[in-house]
């Protein structure tokens, strides 16, 4: 093997590794750019490590342009303008066409990752002009640029000094598949479930108000957002306190109507697009203004009559729903093309200089399906498939039956025989298994978005009218209804069924959308029943369990991922009785009481622990509320140790058994109790496998808690080696 080398501009050494020869297109390719980056200044544009301080990227001391040559570079179409940009400053000098050939080479980079990485990125697809525009009009981290969700947000990586780890998104020790204050400089506030940005974006207005600072924020929000009621409370706000700011509304969806196939398409045109720059222009903003103050001078409702004039005219000439907007209180621009490069930077660019004209809304049209036409079923396949059990992640194309799809099938099945049940589904998007439901029966499937406020509350208004709800919303999002769930279902007792998907940890979205909570909020509730299936036979028992429950509300939560077994038949479930567990192998040593899908671990940890001759209990909870206390007594009568594991925070399953036990006198008996459970911080994206070893949930990991009970570290030891 020979090792060619080559400096590369700012002096920057670049390797290659290659049998024979270096490809002579490619040493053209780089020594031409050299030329040109000498006329440039060489000022060292280059990150510092400080601007990324997170624990896992500690071993990068610098970020700089190229991206890791050996995974990556050499597969990919030259991209000699990006190779350029190592941070925003460099686009500044960038003239419109070589800012549109940055699209073009940032487009094709991000279709190169998904071919590698299997990721959907269309979001980002969609977003890429709009995001070289932001970073050539404004001045990045002193401007602050914030997004609602992540992943819009890869060319905004990739511009801002990522480019070298992009091939690591989202996988262990890699970057984040979302913003975060401790991966970037550049990532003034985290973004994960949408909604937030506006309104961080107005407190950070108001700081720098006050401070008598002068920069810039601009928050990006998605059409997703717009279903999200809190958008909506920071516009109305940041319309009151009259703070500057810019929210841009990156309409990728040609709508702000909710359902796309009901609505007209946003048109965007010359007349819009000159429309548009002279709303943003300063001039024509200062004559707004100026007639503002004569017709409240002349008075006698000359000025209410001038506003509804004005709005009217705005409303004709704008979309349908752009009043809305200007009703919150934000000057109200656009539309505009998102892929029109000299557009998008006219606009930013009057608005930047706008001064203190108080809060804009810049309407912006993108089209997310350029060159990602079929990646939104890759990215939920890649969902689907990315479970919480102890398995290794299935490669994309292997499309294999998820508990999704096994509860949905179960769920038709109940809805067949039982025309009450409907649907209410909440959250970022609708997973590809509910469309099953949803054509078979279109008239009871409502699907609300990323309103899970709303959804809970529809949900307990149905069961009002007499209709048995199913509300499926994803562990981490249901978190935002919580005062919905107690207010409006759990105190009134109205028999809501809470379908908690996504439960336990869910790979490489990481923290952000990890379910580790709902054991703990749902099961402290007094007339909440809270259960899980240990494997997809008792999804479809829970199913029909809860369908049977007409008088107060229930949930239950299942894992992202594959099945446990898939060679088994659809067949229709039935109901289980209610606090019921059970035991799955008898034992004498140990016994191991599992919730959820951590029963599958207790089991791969039984078979470890009588390799080594030690006699082991398996049972299955079922039940986290009301708890099986006849199983837990026995367990506990027949057993010296027990042990309880679960996939959640501590409050949950476990502090349940060890309230019940230490009232119950069995504490005083003699039984020692161990909890395993979820560890009191945020796990870091990785595989469903790497996770559960970093959570200590692995079937080794039980075992050697129950050895190390049992006096037997040093096997103990030697088992997680």
């Amino acid at each position: 093997m020979v090792t060619a080398s080559a400096k590369y501009p700012l002096e920057l050494p670049l390797t290659s590794h290659c049998h024979g020869t270096l490809d002579q297109r490619k040493i053209e390719f780089l020594t031409s750019n050299i030329s040109r980056e000498l006329e440039i200044s060489r000022i060292n544009l280059c990150p510092s490590s400080s601007s990324i301080t997170s624990s896992k990227l500690a071993t990068v001391s610098r970020i700089c342009a190229l991206p890791d040559i050996d995974d990556f570079f050499w597969d990919k179409e030259p991209t000699p303008i990006l190779d350029l940009v190592e941070n925003p400053l460099r686009l500044k000098s960038l003239t419109i066409k070589e800012l549109k050939q940055l699209a073009v080479e940032i487009r094709s980079e991000l279709s190169s990752i998904v071919s590698k990485t299997d990721k959907s990125l269309k979001s980002s697809l969609a977003a890429v002009e709009l995001t070289v525009a932001l970073h050539h009009v404004f001045h990045a981290p002193v401007d602050k640029i914030l997004w609602d969700v992540g992943e819009q947000t890869y060319a905004h990586k990739i511009l801002t000094g990522r480019r070298s780890l992009i091939h690591t998104l989202r996988k262990k020790d890699g970057i984040s598949g979302y913003t975060s204050r401790s991966e970037s400089e550049y990532d003034p506030f985290n973004a994960g479930h949408g909604c937030n940005s506006v309104s961080a974006g107005l407190g950070m207005a108001v700081a720098r108000d006050i401070k008598g600072k002068r920069e810039c924020i601009v928050t990006v929000i998605s059409n997703g957002t717009t279903m999200a009621g809190q958008a909506y409370e920071a516009m109305s706000n940041a319309g009151y306190l009259d703070s500057n700011m810019i929210v841009i509304l990156n309409d990728s969806r040609h709508s702000l109507h909710p359902k796309i196939e009901e609505s007209p398409k946003t048109s965007i045109n010359a007349l819009s697009s000159t429309l548009s720059r002279i709303q943003s222009s300063k001039s024509f903003r200062q004559l707004r203004e100026v007639a503002k103050g004569m017709t409240k001078r002349i008075g006698r409702g000359m000025h209410e009559w001038a506003a509804k004039v004005d709005e009217y005219a705005r409303g004709m000439i704008g979309p349908q729903g752009s009043t809305l907007f200007e009703e919150l209180g934000l000057y109200y621009i656009g539309p505009v093309d998102g892929h029109n490069i000299e557009d998008l930077i006219s606009v930013l660019q009057e608005v930047a200089s706008l001064g203190s004209m108080g809060p804009v809304l810049v309407h912006v049209v993108t089209e997310e399906n350029r060159r990602a036409e079929d990646t939104q079923k890759s990215e939920a396949i890649e969902k689907q498939q990315e479970g919480a059990s102890d398995s290794n992640s299935l490669p994309f194309g292997n499309y294999s039956r998820t508990y999704d799809d096994c509860f949905i099938e179960a769920l038709v099945m109940e809805a067949e025989k039982d025309k009450d049940i409907v649907v209410v589904h909440a959250g970022m998007e609708m997973d590809l298994s509910l469309q099953l439901f949803q054509e078979k029966f279109p008239e009871r499937y409502f699907d609300v978005g990323m309103a899970e406020q709303h959804a809970v509350t529809f949900s307990a208004g149905l069961a009002c009218g007499g209709l048995k709800p199913f509300c499926i919303i994803p562990s981490a999002f249901l978190q935002r209804a919580y005062d919905q769930v107690v207010n409006d279902v759990d105190q009134q007792r109205l028999p809501v069924r809470f379908v908690i998907t996504s439960a336990g940890l869910v790979g490489s979205d990481g923290p952000t959308q990890c379910g580790a909570f709902d054991i703990t909020f749902m099961s402290c509730l007094p007339n909440m029943i809270v259960m899980a299936p240990s494997d997809e036979d008792e999804l479809v028992d829970m199913v029909a369990t809860v369908a049977s429950i007409d008088d107060r509300p229930v949930c239950f939560r299942y894992p992202r991922g594959a099945i446990v077994r898939t060679d088994l038949p659809g067949y229709r479930g039935i109901p289980i009785e209610i606090g019921k567990g059970k035991v799955l192998v008898e034992g004498k040593d140990v016994a191991l009481l599992g919730y959820g899908a951590m029963v599958q671990n207790c089991l791969k940890a039984r078979a470890l622990l009588s390799k080594l001759g030690i006699d082991v209990t398996v049972a299955d909870a079922r039940f986290c509320k009301p708890l099986d206390i006849k199983l837990v007594r026995e367990l506990c009568q027949n057993h010296t140790f027990l042990i309880t594991v679960e996939e959640g925070s501590i409050g949950g399953f476990g502090s349940h058994v060890s309230h019940f036990i230490a009232l119950d006198g069995l504490l005083d008996s003699g039984v020692k109790w161990r909890p395993i459970v979820l560890p009191d911080n945020y796990i870091e994206h990785a595989s469903p496998t790497q996770q559960l070893a970093l959570a200590g949930l692995t079937g080794h990991h039980i075992a050697a808690t129950a050895l190390s009970l049992l006096g037997r570290t040093r096997e103990a030891l030697l088992l997680m080696c």
